[in-house]
């Protein structure tokens, strides 16, 4: 409602606005390159006049750069990108199989150690030495110390435990 000068109400009038539709977003691919002005990513799109393909930054309209597209080019910034995540895949693979290899040698370092240990074990055995009680101290520290050599172990038993 509207006040009029006298103090009388009336109807406020409505008004109506048609907008024009938006349009739509044209669909963009990213160019393996970043735009020289500010640094974002190329993308590739379409003038949608004359159809023909352009290279422009992805930040328009905060960013107005543009140059002709050549698919020389894309084809070229395509095969290097490939390239650089074949040698990503290949360093990861390659990292696995250091890790893998270094898990295979600390087990052989166990099974050397627990031989070793089963050796001492079976020289100090208190059988061996009847009425020495360091025989008996020593062969249940040498037991102790073969059940850290397990693959699941992970800390050395305490002095006096």
């Amino acid at each position: 409602m509207w006040e009029t000068p006298g103090g009388r109400l009336l109807p406020m009038a409505t008004l109506t606005i048609e907008l024009p539709e938006t349009p739509q977003a044209q669909p963009a691919y990213r160019v393996a390159a970043d735009c020289p002005h500010c640094g974002a990513p190329l993308v590739l799109r379409q003038n949608r006049q004359t159809g023909a393909l352009f290279t422009g930054c992805s930040a328009y309209p905060g960013c107005a750069f543009t140059e002709p597209h050549d698919a020389r080019v894309q084809t070229l910034s395509t095969g290097l990108v490939q390239a650089v995540q074949t040698l990503a895949t290949q360093v990861v693979q390659a990292q696995a199989e250091a890790q893998a290899e270094s898990q295979r040698q600390l087990a052989a370092e166990r099974a050397t150690l627990d031989r070793t240990v089963r050796q001492l074990i079976t020289l100090a055995h208190p059988d061996r030495w009847p009425d020495t009680p360091l025989a008996h101290e020593l062969t249940v520290a040498l037991v102790a110390l073969r059940q850290t050599l397990q693959p699941g172990a992970r800390r050395l038993p305490s002095a006096g435990r």
